[in-house]
């Protein structure tokens, strides 16, 4: 069926930066909500809200201390043969399902979760200046579901929520 021109829905994407860093217990939907507040936006009925999973992964404290992994042999030589650290190789192998790929110091796995993703979504940029790893959410899907439900009960606006 053709439409009319008046029904044509513009996409926008908009950026809601939160203010503090996320640590575990925070409630990322409050921390959405404030910036929101701040940027004087609100959501509309068919918005989908596209939030990092280093966001969601904080909050729910999947933060691993790198002094408490002691890497295997096989860690420690293919670290070394591309100057990574050896735990974070490590906890990448300890995350995948399987590896799929090792080539150039990266580590193409399949996650417990089942995503394709380079060293199994294992993150140590702008955690803490590498004393800790991230790792992904434990079920993005339900992390999704819980926040899209916090928001709607604060706003009383159904929306999309992808991690």
């Amino acid at each position: 069926m053709k439409r009319a021109s008046s029904e044509v829905r513009e996409v926008r994407l908009i950026p809601i930066p939160v203010r503090d860093d996320i640590r575990p217990g925070d409630s990322v939907a409050d921390m959405l909500l404030q910036s929101m507040r701040r940027r004087r936006l609100r959501f509309q009925p068919g918005d989908i809200l596209v939030v990092k999973h280093k966001i969601v992964s904080k909050a729910e404290g999947r933060l691993v201390d790198l002094a408490t992994i002691q890497p295997s042999a096989a860690s420690v030589e293919w670290a070394k043969q591309y100057d990574l650290d050896a735990r974070v190789i490590e906890l990448a192998l300890r995350e995948s399902r399987t590896v799929i790929r090792r080539k150039n110091g990266v580590l193409i796995t399949e996650t417990q979760h089942g995503f394709l993703c380079a060293n199994s979504g294992v993150d140590v940029s702008n955690v803490d200046g590498g004393g800790h790893a991230l790792l992904l959410p434990e079920d993005a899907d339900r992390s999704a579901a819980d926040l899209r439900r916090a928001l709607k009960k604060h706003t009383g606006v159904s929306l999309a929520v992808i991690i």
